[in-house]
């Protein structure tokens, strides 16, 4: 039986095959074992929905979660539509499905899952990616899980590809033109240092003014009307998508425009205020490369002429 190692196999030449059974480790520190490639896979997180959906065939998956099929929030919404089933952690369910491997979320309550792999459910636990490389790490070990390295290889490539053709528009801009940016949402905050957006925008050849106020355990920021003026960025980023109000979004993009005391800052001046995709925002899937893409390409549109 071989435990095996993500970073091994990204530093590898090409990829290896390693024989059933196989331990990976995931992101609670608890070893998942399976003894053959696995043919029935159920994903509880919006993240794994989208790597496993250009891993292994959908007949391969049993079910996706309920946000796979949004296309607000989903960078795989058209594909999600070929899996039947869409189901939230409930124990009694997933065993009558009989998966053989089942992601869920790291932050997961803990008694359904220690129910789950009571019933010899392997369950491999996620958590949220806080950085491309993390993100890259993360389908790697999807990869080793479902039998699928050489597709996790290479969509591991593919990422780097394109983050080298931002990195290559970018990457010469000296640091007195680097421009600054703050995401700014609709309940007063910002994501600060070590959160996946800080990576974000630092691939995209911008300066997160956020990141120089002490942020929580998941990154994120309180950030009110004032302290936005006091750091005034060049770029302000704001939801493009409001869970519950379809013109939400629009809506809070209106008030802060018209706010008076916000009239004062760099980026309404300048009409550098956006409404980013959420499903780009925040992906912490493979689809993070195109986040970087999309934010590099508002902030200095003349390098992607």
């Amino acid at each position: 039986m071989a435990t095996l190692s993500a970073s091994a196999l990204l530093a590898a030449p090409s990829p290896t095959e390693t024989p059933y059974p196989r331990t990976v480790t995931d992101d609670t520190g608890a070893t998942v074992t399976l003894p053959a490639k696995p043919v029935r896979i159920i994903s509880l997180t919006l993240p794994t929905d989208e790597i496993l959906l250009s891993l292994v065939d959908t007949s391969r998956i049993l079910s996706l979660t309920t946000l796979a099929a949004d296309p607000a929030v989903s960078n795989v919404s058209a594909k999600a539509r070929e899996v039947s089933r869409a189901m939230p952690l409930a124990v009694e369910p997933i065993v009558a499905l009989h998966p053989d491997l089942v992601f869920a979320a790291s932050w997961s309550d803990a008694a359904p899952i220690g129910q789950l792999r009571s019933a010899g459910v392997p369950v491999y636990q996620i958590a949220s990616a806080t950085s491309v490389a993390a993100v890259e790490s993360e389908i790697i070990r999807c990869a080793l899980l479902t039998g699928e390295e050489k597709k996790g290889t290479e969509l591991v490539a593919h990422m780097e590809e394109e983050l080298s053709a931002v990195e290559k528009r970018v990457g010469a801009l000296p640091a007195k033109d680097r421009l600054t940016v703050v995401d700014y949402t609709t309940f007063g905050a910002s994501m600060g240092k070590g959160s996946s957006w800080d990576d974000i925008v630092r691939r995209a050849g911008l300066i997160n003014a956020a990141s120089v106020l002490a942020s929580d355990e998941w990154g994120q920021v309180p950030l009110s009307a004032e302290e936005l003026l006091t750091l005034n960025p060049d770029i302000v980023i704001l939801p493009g998508w409001v869970y519950g109000n379809p013109r939400g979004a629009t809506e809070f993009k209106r008030r802060v425009m018209n706010d008076p005391a916000l009239r004062a800052l760099s980026a309404v001046k300048a009409g550098r205020v956006f409404m980013m995709p959420e499903n780009l925002k925040s992906c912490t899937s493979q689809y993070i490369a195109d986040a970087v893409a999309w934010l590099a390409r508002e902030a200095y549109p003349q390098l992607f002429r």
